[in-house]
């Protein structure tokens, strides 16, 4: 089989995503790229149409499936039992899931591909660029993660600079400073009560349209948090949510993180995700790393001591030699990070680009994990359709809007 065209893998990340599944946001940030090239989605192994590995610690209809804390690993345990019978458990990993891409490749005749990469999907991309370095073209990698990068280690301290880095612009803002002159005395109000007493809070659960009253920990109330600076959108209502529950009302903030919650929960394969992170990054997290990297963060090592717990209970795959080691290749590649990234801040795209002989990285200004919109689209397409990383035209992020607030009296 021969193709003219050529085509543009699009890697997704979580892990735990379905490729297929975001096909829609594939098509709309690729509107022009794919009058000449096909998009390719793949669902990785265990995702999607890929013998999906699910576990789901409770019914779609409750909303502690939305809105609660971790569940027991008991759960773990039985998701594992669950899947057994159908799946080895061990072999849902990247270098597996890199192979799957490339026998895809071959039998649809591509000589060569470009990657579109996001998040966990940056990881498969370096892995594929790593072992298949001469089927590349271009690659773009959106919130990088190095290969020596453990999920979820960074993100205590990532989450706390961008918090910081998200109240510092609303101090900036007339109207966002003179609605909330004292976030940060509140925000630590708010995390200190409810380390005392948890607050009850109604909201409409996402997947019934009822009215149900669930408890708000701090654990979940950071854990939370932290996921809604994943989104410049939704980060722009972090500092308002946080004044109301300092003032004692906590249903905007529990109905968001409810609603965000059934969005996250809808998207990942979580058996997937386990069979990953067990493999690739559990083992090389020291415990006492983690508490010298949470230190006086809101986050915490809660989401760390969680994995670790539940590895325990997941079977483990075996990972390369090299897995770990930096990647180098000749293709152009195009790095974007968010300024405000919780995640992967800008200085791991940094870490991967040293190593790169032919890498552009740009940061959009008040971007938060992946998205841009139509000006880092325009430059991706640009990009994929051969302009040089050096003649590539980047002055549309000078003059993006400053980040929107949503301060009293908005919806």
């Amino acid at each position: 089989m021969s193709r003219a065209r050529e085509a543009v893998f699009y890697l997704v990340g979580g892990p735990g995503q379905a490729a297929t599944e975001s096909a829609a946001r594939a098509a709309a940030e690729h509107r022009e790229i794919r009058r000449r090239q096909d998009i390719v989605l793949v669902d990785q192994r265990g995702t999607g149409g890929s013998n999906p590995l699910p576990c789901r610690p409770f019914p779609d209809t409750d909303l502690r499936l939305y809105l609660s804390p971790p569940p027991d690993p008991a759960f773990v345990r039985a998701c594992r039992e669950a899947l057994e019978g159908r799946a080895d458990l061990r072999r849902y990993g990247t270098t597996e899931a890199v192979e799957d891409l490339e026998d895809v490749r071959r039998a649809l005749g591509y000589r060569r591909v470009s990657l579109d990469a996001g998040s966990y999907g940056t990881r498969v991309a370096l892995v594929y660029l790593r072992r298949h370095p001469d089927r590349v073209r271009r690659a773009v990698l959106r919130a990088v993660t190095p290969p020596g990068f453990r999920i979820p280690l960074p993100f205590a301290a990532a989450g706390e600079a961008a918090l910081r880095g998200l109240l510092a612009r609303c101090a900036s803002d007339g109207p966002c400073h003179a609605a909330f002159p004292e976030l940060e005395r509140e925000l630590g109000a708010v995390l200190e009560r409810l380390e005392r007493e948890p607050a009850r809070v109604e909201v409409v659960n996402p997947a019934t349209g009822k009215t149900e009253e669930a408890v708000l920990t701090r654990g979940l109330f950071a854990s939370r948090l932290h996921l809604l600076l994943f989104s410049s959108a939704l980060a722009g209502r972090v500092p308002r949510l946080i004044h109301e529950v300092a003032g004692g009302d906590a249903r905007g903030f529990g109905q968001l993180a409810a609603d965000f919650g059934k969005a996250i929960s809808d998207q990942i394969f979580y058996g997937q995700q386990l069979s990953v992170l067990c493999a690739e990054d559990a083992p090389g997290i020291d415990p006492g790393e983690a508490r010298r990297e949470a230190a006086g963060t809101f986050l915490g090592t809660a989401r760390v001591d969680q994995l670790l717990t539940y590895c325990r209970e997941w079977p483990r795959g075996s990972v390369p030699d090299d897995f770990h080691s930096p990647v180098t290749a000749p293709a152009e590649t195009l790095l974007i990070s968010g300024a405000l990234d919780p995640a992967t801040p800008p200085r791991f795209a940094e870490e991967v680009a040293r190593h790169f002989p032919n890498a552009r990285h740009i940061v959009i200004p008040n971007g938060s994990h992946i998205g841009g919109g139509p000006c880092v689209d325009g430059i991706v397409a640009r990009f994929l359709a051969g302009t040089s990383k050096r003649r590539l035209e980047t002055r549309c992020l000078e003059t993006l809007e400053p980040l929107r607030f949503v301060v009293a009296g908005e919806p």
